[in-house]
This record gives structure tokens, sequence and C-alpha cells, in this order.
């Protein structure tokens, strides 16, 4: 009786909460495996979250975490670790009496568990963190000594419960894997950053801001707006939406009622440039609507679009239509513009298994395909992927295994404008296109502080020389004129090209939300061209602390 009394409380209090602003949980890989796994354990698909369109609102996490611990059983104290985590960090929608701190520092900070400084009323509250990262390592590639130094802070909470923010900002310098570094130089862009400034010959100095403000347009409509990343889809990968490339402005709208969830998110990017001295930088848009649908008690499916364009006078008004499907806009604009669509999907089975899967269309052509097989401008790709917790009755031992197809030429488009790209980085799969992948990864958690994880990513794809077009890079302007072959094209064709990167990280949470690293990575490439060849052994430890931590993962 006293517990059914408890939850009826804490139920009408989010009742309460729910038309106030909540930010959002940042993209990370704890916070939402354990999410996932409380709603794999559940037995049913949640009405709160929608997992392929990330990231969540904190208290829509809050609201799963309480309509869902009731319906598992066998709770391990590991499970009930995470669930703590999840309602210390978002304490703000959790009431949860055990995020408080029983010694405050110097009573002011640390109050509460998870925030250094915190006030809150009904008219405002703010939440201070500071935010590092500090690593070390070696590599054998380089013989160099590698290195990570950030330093920032973070700040979330709301005015008078109506609108929501967030903001952080950090310096950085870093000397990344060799690997890492070729790519920088190659795309003129740090993975997952933007710009840069050389910093001691092979190191790089750049700074990471991003913030928003949000608020409740109606009942069941959410509006946000400002500068941070999106991803769509359930998997490691994402062949729709990843945040694989630099922050990007946006404007996004959620409905969310009954069993569906709806976004349109409008976007502000930065087109294909050769990094020079300081100049301005060409500007390129994209309009994405994503509609998910709780179908049954086991099973989500989604539908997405998307729309890339550039336009000399700003933002094109007629993608500003909130109503999915853009195809026929674009048609009646003459088709300029580089349009895709797709679908996802996710069923959860026998409280321990989850399988997903995302298919993307680019391009295909069915009256020039009658007949011949492997044409140019087919483009898609699709990812198949399975998720086993508590893995043969070993708690917390959780596996995952994803495969991925691209097709050539997938992601580009007939100039350097339009294909599916942000500041010189890929919108979806930091690949590109033209592959086949397969990644593996092996998660357990003997005791809540400390996670063991293994990643082994294989990956088989056809690379592009100078001069030649075999589909791989997506910033290659792309027309029947300058393919390999209109017909009889694959997926690995061109300079043969196989990874092989093998990581293992040991991590400990020596409090929340500050961590202790250790990782060991071996990383191959073997190609039929030798400039394409390499091989190296990473190690790195590291302390941080309200960062997730950087992967560079291709």
């Amino acid at each position: 009786m006293k517990r059914a009394l408890i939850s009826l409380v804490l139920m009408l209090k989010i009742a309460e909460m729910a038309m106030a602003q909540s930010s959002f949980i940042p993209l990370n890989d704890d916070s939402y495996h354990y999410l996932k796994r409380m709603e794999i354990k559940s037995g049913r698909i949640s009405d709160q979250l929608h997992f392929s369109a990330l990231p969540l609102q904190r208290h829509h996490a809050v609201m799963m975490v309480d309509s869902t611990q009731d319906l598992i059983s066998g709770w391990s104290s590991v499970d009930s670790g995470a669930m703590n985590f999840l309602l210390t960090d978002n304490d703000e929608w959790s009431l949860y009496s055990g995020a408080l701190s029983r010694k405050p520092f110097l009573k002011y900070l640390y109050r509460d568990k998870a925030s250094l400084y915190q006030h809150r009323n009904d008219d405002f509250m703010v939440k201070v963190n500071p935010v590092f990262d500090f690593e070390i390592g070696t590599e054998s590639a380089s013989g160099e000594m590698l290195f990570t130094n950030t330093r920032g802070i973070e700040l979330r909470g709301w005015v008078a419960k109506k609108v929501g923010y967030y903001f952080f900002v950090s310096e950085n310098q870093a000397r990344f894997p060799q690997y890492v570094h070729d790519r920088i130089d190659s795309f003129g862009a740090v993975p997952g950053e933007g710009y840069y400034k050389t910093y001691k010959t092979t190191g790089v100095d750049f700074l990471s801001a991003k913030g928003y403000f949000d608020f409740t347009a109606a009942k069941f409509i959410t509006i946000q707006f400002g500068t941070d990343k999106n991803f769509l889809g359930n998997g490691i990968r994402s062949l729709a939406l990843s945040d694989f490339s630099e922050e990007y402005l946006f404007l996004k709208l959620q409905t969310r009622v009954w069993k569906i969830r709806y976004q349109n998110l409008f976007v502000d990017m930065t087109a294909d440039f050769t990094r020079e001295a300081d100049q301005l930088l060409p500007k390129k848009y994209g309009a994405i609507h994503h509609l998910s649908l709780n179908a049954t008690n086991f099973l989500n499916v989604g539908v997405w679009e998307s729309v890339v364009f550039q336009r000399n006078d700003g933002y094109e008004l007629q993608y500003l239509n909130p109503i999915i499907f853009y195809r026929s806009v674009e048609q009646l604009l003459g088709s300029p513009d580089n349009v895709m669509l797709g679908l996802d999907m996710r069923v959860n089975l026998f409280r321990h298994v989850s399988v997903y899967g995302q298919f993307m269309l680019d391009d295909f052509n069915i009256q020039v395909s009658k007949g011949t097989k492997g044409y140019w401008a087919n483009k898609y790709g699709f990812q198949l992927g399975a998720q086993y917790i508590d893995a043969f009755k070993v708690s917390n031992l959780d596996l995952q295994l994803e495969w991925n197809h691209i097709r050539p030429y997938t992601y580009t488009h007939n100039d350097t404008v339009a294909n599916y790209s942000n500041y010189n980085q890929p919108l979806a799969h930091p690949l590109g296109a033209n592959l086949n992948e397969w990644i593996g990864v092996v998660r357990y958690q003997p005791i809540f502080p400390l996670t063991l994880r293994w990643s082994l990513t294989v990956a088989a794809s056809g690379r592009d020389t100078a001069g030649s077009n075999f589909g791989a890079d997506i910033f290659i302007p792309t027309t029947e004129s300058n393919v390999l072959t209109v017909y009889g094209n694959k997926a690995g064709q061109g300079v043969g090209t196989d990874l092989l990167l093998n990581e293992w990280t040991a991590t400990y949470m020596l409090r929340h939300n500050f961590f202790i690293d250790v990782s060991y990575s071996y990383r191959k490439t073997a190609s039929t061209l030798s400039a394409f060849e390499s091989s190296s052994h990473i190690f790195q430890m590291g302390v941080r602390m309200n960062v997730a931590k950087r992967k560079f993962q291709f």
C-alpha cells in the first residue's frame, strides 16, 4: 500500500510537470543504453520514448522509468544502479531522494549529486556543471604521444517552467591517432566537430559549442530552436541522419499524441568548401520529417524523408510545409534537390531481444533497370541489427550485432551542394557509401560503476582514386557521364579496402558522471592499393566529467 501511494503521488506530480519544459539528454552511450534495456526488459514498447528519433527529453525519460519499473521482474543490483543513475541525472523531474548529497561542499556546491550548483524555484531553474576530458596515450603508427585536453561548462534549466534551455561550451586541444589526423587533413574538419586550428604541428585546437531553447506550443507540440545534433534510427549507425558531422542550426517541431511521435526538422548547414584563411563559408539547407508509430506493444515502425538543397536567396519556403511527403514539392520546383526517404522498425521480443532495421532510398529507376542489374542510379542502403540483453542468462551481459549495406553513389548529387553532408562531413555513415559493414559489441557490467566494452568493426568498401568515381566518395558530383559504368555496379567495387577496428574499453564511474577510462584499439586497413593500407596499436587512458567519450569508429 505504501509503495502504491508513493507511485500515485509521483504520477500526479509528473502529470503536473508534463506541460513544463525539459532539456534533452545529450547523445551518449550510457543513458540511452540503460533506457533501452529497461524498455526491452519491461516487455512493451514505450509510449513516452521513441528511440528512433534522438535526443529525448529528460522528463519523458523519467516518465518511462516510472511506468516500466513495476513491469520488470528480477532486478539486479546493476539494474537498480542504472535506474538510480537515470533518476539522479534527471532529478529536476524525478523527485528521487537519493539524488541529494549527504554532505554538500561548502554548503552550496553539490547539494545534489548530479550538479555542481543548482538553483530551483517555480520561476527559474539552473543547473551548472564543469566539463573536462583529460586523456593521454600512445600509438604505433605515428610514435607520438596522444592527448586530449578539454575544459568547459554545461548549463541547463527552465524559465517559469515554460521555456527550457541548454548551453554547452568547451575549449579543446588534442593530438588524435594518425588515421584521425589523416582524415582531418583530407576533409578539412575534425570528425564530429568542425573548424580547427593547428596545434603543435600535429595537433588540433578547436572550440565546441551548442545550445538551444525549447517550449511547448500546445499540449502535445514542442518547439526547439538552437544548435546541436540529431540522430534517426535504432542502430549504432544511421543511414538517415547520424551525429557524425558538426552541430548545425535547426528548428524542430515534435508532436506527441497517442502512440505517435511526428518530428519536423529544418536545418541550416555548411556546404562543401576548401579550407583556407578566414572566409564566408557557403550555405546549404535541409528539411527532415520522421513519423514514428508504436503499432503494437512489441513493434515500433517509422517512416522518414529528407531533402537537401541550396538557394541563393535563403531557405526554400515551400519546404517549410510540415506535412510529409516532400517528393511532390520537389517535383513542382523542377526536381533540383536531393530527396531521400526511408523506413525504420524495432521489434522487442521475449524481454531479452530487440531486432531493428532501417531502409533508405536515395534514387531508383524501375524503367531503366528492367532486364539489367546494377544500374548506377539505383541508390539505396539498408541496415539489420539485433540486441540481446542479459545474454545466455548472464545478468548485465549485452550483445549487439549490426550489418550495414550501402550501394555505390548513394548520398551523392549532380552538384557539390546537395550531397548528403554538412561541413565537409557525411550526415549519415562516416565511410560514405559503396560498402558492407558489420559491427559487433559486447558490453558487460559486473558491478554498476564498472563497464567493460568490446567492439569489433569490419567493413569492406571500394575506395575512389584521383580521376575515378567508383561511388564511395559522396562529395564527388555524380552524373551518368562520370560513373565507372552505367550497369553492373555493386557495393565494394573500385579499390577494394578492408577495415578492421578492434576496440577494448574499461570505464569506472567514481561518482556521478565522473569517469576513469582505459582503452586499447587495434586498427588495420588492407587494400589493393598500398596508399590505403595502414596498421596501428592505440592505447589511451584518462578521466572525464559530464561529457561522453569521443569515438572515431571509422
